[in-house]
């Protein structure tokens, strides 16, 4: 009798550490997912800014941005990258992504009369799943920062 209690005792427990590993790597998968997928964006993007030749030269031309904003910007989005290719400074470069499209945003509103605005969306969604989800990023350097001060 005590053998069988036991036995119950033990898959009970199996039963709650697989349920346990499962929820952390849904977890992981669901923090990782969203960085990943905006790195393989902004790494062909930023890159692009880089080429006189590309459409987005073109682009900025349009909008009347001088040439080494278009760098600006592809600096900014490949540092993004790295930032979040990274895991623990993610929030920081959800952050700039966010800045970013909220630029372009502005941009395509201004310049272009709203045409075009919906292609940030993806980005800007993604973003702000790895800006919410890894958000204790930015309050660990926010508070390091103050015991600087």
């Amino acid at each position: 009798m005590v053998m069988a209690s036991s036995g119950a005792l033990t898959l009970a427990r199996t039963e709650i550490m697989e349920k346990a590993t499962l929820i952390k790597a849904a977890k992981t998968i669901g923090m990782w997912v969203p960085a990943i997928l905006l790195i393989l964006v902004f790494t062909r993007q930023g890159w692009a800014k880089f080429d006189d030749a590309s459409g987005w030269a073109r682009a900025f031309r349009h909008w009347g941005y001088p040439d080494w904003f278009r760098v600006t910007i592809g600096v900014i989005e490949l540092s993004a990258v790295v930032l979040l290719a990274l895991g623990r400074t993610a929030a920081f470069g959800a952050l700039l992504i966010i800045v970013v499209m909220l630029g372009a945003w502005a941009t395509h509103l201004i310049f272009d009369g709203g045409r075009h605005m919906t292609s940030e969306v993806v980005p800007l969604a993604l973003a702000s799943i790895v800006l919410v989800v890894r958000r204790g990023q930015i309050a660990r350097a926010v508070a390091r920062l103050r015991g600087l001060g």
